[in-house]
């Protein structure tokens, strides 16, 4: 059970960088509300719910369309000054608003690539989610960067295009890990829904690469996603 303290360290965590990430494609924050002794933080009600759900209720949608809903927030986070990494991009992650946009949510587990004194860069290792981290982030001390939500960013966009998150055909988490750490990517087999021929494998496969510096920057990811709605 999360101890009061680093309850407290979480949502002074969380606010502080959601405070400061106003942006289009960034869900609001309002503020916290104290429900039964715990914090809970507000922000808008969306009836389309999250981008996963929203795919599920929408299977009809064209290629464009669910290129469409590729959040743009993450751009904007990792061209702060000090740049934000969210460290959970993953599609129950993406609030899907009344105007059908895409907004980031869920800070929970941000960095602010800088060194404060205070906790805000703090991260608990091991979170996240699995299927979406890269292996570098699966190390006892890793914290996430630009680079792993780049990872990640590439996973989202094969959920969305799939309608099946990476490695959807591995039911446990240690054989997840197991696959990362051996340098497997998702394969077309396994998301017969994107057609193995479609341009977009060529660049999640870029999103993907072992080594962190070899990934293009969600700048340029945006970019191309952007062309090919």
């Amino acid at each position: 059970m999360e101890s009061n303290l680093s309850c407290c360290q979480r949502i002074i965590r969380e606010t502080t960088i959601w405070k400061v990430a106003q942006h289009p494609n960034i869900l609001s924050f309002y503020g916290y509300q104290i429900v039964g002794g715990e914090a809970m933080l507000v922000s808008p009600w969306c009836k389309n719910g999250s981008l996963d759900s929203y795919i599920d209720k929408h299977k009809n949608l064209s290629e464009g369309e669910k290129l469409k809903l590729v959040p743009r927030g993450l751009a904007y986070l990792h061209s702060r000054n000090p740049p934000i990494a969210h460290g959970d991009i993953k599609p129950q992650n993406v609030i899907i608003t009344d105007k059908v946009e895409a907004a980031l949510c869920d800070f929970g587990i941000a960095r602010v690539m800088c060194d404060f004194t205070t906790g805000v860069t703090s991260r608990n290792p091991g979170a996240g989610t699995t299927r979406y981290q890269a292996k570098e982030l699966l190390l006892d001390s890793a914290q996430p960067t630009n680079m792993s939500d780049l990872y990640a960013f590439g996973g989202l966009i094969l959920a969305t295009m799939s309608g099946k998150p990476p490695f959807h055909q591995h039911k446990t988490t240690t054989s997840v890990i197991l696959a990362i750490t051996q340098d497997q990517t998702p394969r077309p087999a396994d998301h017969l829904e994107l057609d193995e021929k479609d341009p977009l494998w060529n660049l999640l496969r870029e999103c993907w690469k072992t080594d962190p510096k070899k990934r293009p920057t969600v700048k340029q990811v945006s970019r191309m996603v952007r062309l090919a709605s």
